[in-house]
């Protein structure tokens, strides 16, 4: 089931202006059922979609969003490997990135309050399957639980569990680059700083994203994104010497970069486009607000179709109303 089937529903009785005693009439459903549904407290089936779809006159919007599983044969390796761990093949390491990868993707487009208990059970799952792992595709299935770990970590940086957003983060920078993989462990520091900003606390962006700059052998996106944020934070510091320079050392490392696509598909939204957005908070906490509103306006223009509307898309559009309201 895709993660939108509960809020589109919602959206559907909402604008048929139904209530939940009247869906209840309408779909032949309890209450409860509707409700669990729209909460995802409750897994539909292909036919219960195609029933709401039909009820809803809804044109298989519905039923889009819920797939048989092809008999399960995915489903099955997954549980095969969570009883025998010690024998996990390269499929079910396969298996388990491309279900990470179509997660993160939906943190794109979806509420984070919906995306998180899926991305929690999940990171479970793959931590258990492993610790006891074995064999020539242990390494990589503990390279694909330490992204797992640090998207969990962003999700629940998200919805403000900052106690356990920040204990995730660290344990994924820690073992992102332990496993060899320094663009991850850059990233989970970045992601630590973005927490910091949303809590206000300067020091704290400057201090992770640093830490996210100066990871050995990040790419240069990875050190352009976080120079750029830690330099919102000295700027609010008062500090505008250093952050101007480490603004311009982005701008080299920005330079040198062009034309190159550096960027792990772990971070796939770090293109060049993109760092607009970083760029004008780091203008927004200098006090250089028309460079703000302009470096931030062209960042959301380019974001992909659907992206305007994530969670995380919302700081960038208030930093935009703040930078022109004071330009």
């Amino acid at each position: 089931m895709d993660p939108r089937f509960g809020l589109r529903l919602r959206e559907l009785r909402t604008e048929r202006g139904l209530s939940l005693r009247t869906a209840a009439a309408v779909l032949s459903l309890s209450k409860s059922q509707i409700s669990e549904y729209e909460n995802g407290k409750r897994r539909p089936s292909v036919g219960m979609a195609e029933h709401l779809d039909r009820a809803l006159n809804a044109g298989g919007a519905l039923a889009r969003l819920v797939v048989e599983d092809g008999g399960g044969e995915e489903a099955e390796r997954v549980a095969h490997a969570v009883l025998t761990p010690r024998l996990v093949d390269a499929a079910t390491v396969d298996h388990l990135a491309e279900r990470l990868a179509r997660s993160r993707h939906l943190d794109d487009m979806l509420d984070a309050t919906m995306l998180l208990p899926t991305v929690e059970t999940d990171l479970e799952m793959a931590q258990q399957v492993a610790r006891e792992a074995r064999g020539p595709h242990a390494e990589r299935l503990h390279l694909v639980v330490a992204e797992w770990t640090q998207f969990a970590g962003w999700m629940n940086a998200q919805v403000r569990r900052d106690p356990r957003a920040a204990r995730l983060l660290e344990t994924a920078a820690r073992d992102a680059l332990a496993l060899g993989d320094a663009d991850l462990s850059s990233q989970a520091h970045n992601f630590r700083g973005a927490l910091e900003r949303w809590k206000d606390n300067p020091r704290g962006i400057v201090r992770h994203f640093m830490a996210a700059h100066d990871t050995p052998g990040a790419s240069d996106l990875h050190r352009v994104d976080a120079a750029v944020q830690a330099a919102q934070g000295l700027g609010m510091l008062g500090d505008h010497r250093e952050a101007t320079r480490l603004l311009q050392a982005a701008e080299e490392l920005t330079t040198a970069a062009d034309g190159r696509a550096d960027s792990a598909p772990t971070a796939y939204w770090l293109t060049p486009a993109w760092l607009r957005l970083p760029l004008g908070l780091a203008h927004l906490g200098l006090g250089n607000h028309a460079a703000a509103a302009e470096s931030l306006r062209a960042g959301l223009e380019n974001l992909p179709d659907g992206w305007q509307g994530a969670d995380w898309s919302a700081e960038y559009r208030q930093a935009l109303d703040q930078a022109e309201g004071a330009a």
